[in-house]
């Protein structure tokens, strides 16, 4: 899994730091970080760096930033992340199109979708990026995630068709079953 364990290489890596940093849209102070530890660790990637995670919530500098709509965080590291990496699931399952999801953080949505975020994703509870920002009344968030289904150019348009069906079939049961419990951590 792309958010694991630091490497021994990058071991003695400030990961706190580096997620509060993202957590706080600290942009100066992560370039700082990132930029000092390079200087003596040259053979470490961006990517590298950036896809490390918190040890017990496996939490990214992506999921914090995320979900507290730290766009020019974002901005700064996902061109130096894979779409592995993007999709980077923390502790309950839950990716940083979750998080921006759950927090209605739409600016940060769009950006994940373009960057490649899989909005099919389930977190542990069984909730996509679309359930728990329905979950949560973020209607716009929901009306982007619905449409990073619509087709492109290619004329899929059948395959889009049934992924909004479903979306709006499994809020309909949840509604009918009670609404259930909010969205993802």
């Amino acid at each position: 899994m792309p958010a694991s364990a630091p490497s021994p290489v990058v071991a003695d890596f400030d990961v706190d730091e580096l997620v509060a940093c993202a957590r706080y849209d600290d942009l100066e102070g992560l370039i700082e970080l990132v930029d000092t530890y390079r200087a003596s660790h040259p053979e470490v990637s961006l990517r590298e760096l950036y896809s490390l995670s918190l040890p017990n919530s496996r939490s990214t500098a992506l999921h914090q930033a995320a979900a507290n709509g730290c766009l020019p965080i974002l901005k700064h590291i996902l061109p130096a992340m894979s779409p592995a990496d993007i999709n980077a699931a923390n502790a309950d399952g839950s990716t940083a199109l979750h998080w921006a999801a759950l927090n209605g953080k739409l600016d940060c949505v769009e950006l994940l979708l373009q960057c490649g975020a899989d909005a099919t994703i389930k977190n542990d509870l069984g909730r996509s990026p679309s359930t728990v920002a329905e979950q949560q009344g973020h209607m716009d968030v929901v009306n982007a995630l619905l449409k990073s289904f619509e087709p492109e150019e290619s004329g899929d348009e059948e395959e889009a068709i049934k992924a909004v069906e479903k979306a709006a079939g499994e809020a309909a049961a949840r509604e009918a079953a009670g609404g259930g419990e909010p969205g993802a951590k």
